[in-house]
């Protein structure tokens, strides 16, 4: 469907499942509280000085959990061609 590349704005996958598969990831509000917000939480709390280990870490390791919930769900409507398979 597309041979631009996701940039760095999860909405944009949104956008293109939602046209694709209408409600796979549900409706926006909910993917961006589910999936978005926690992905980019956990994205920056390593950008940033440690001031609370703890927090930090459970952040770091939710974005990962949802990366991958978020990845099983769309992995089977990718198809991904590397320049070297072409």
């Amino acid at each position: 469907m597309s041979g631009t590349p996701i940039q760095n704005d999860l909405r944009e996958l949104w956008s293109l499942f939602d046209f694709i598969f209408p409600g796979r990831l549900g409706t926006l509000p909910a993917f961006e509280a589910e999936f978005a917000e926690p992905i980019k939480r956990g994205g920056y709390s390593n950008a940033s000085p440690m001031q609370d280990l703890v927090a930090n870490t459970i952040a770091v390791q939710l974005a990962y959990r949802m990366a991958l919930v978020l990845r099983d769900l769309i992995n089977p409507y990718l198809l991904r061609r590397q320049k070297k398979d072409i």
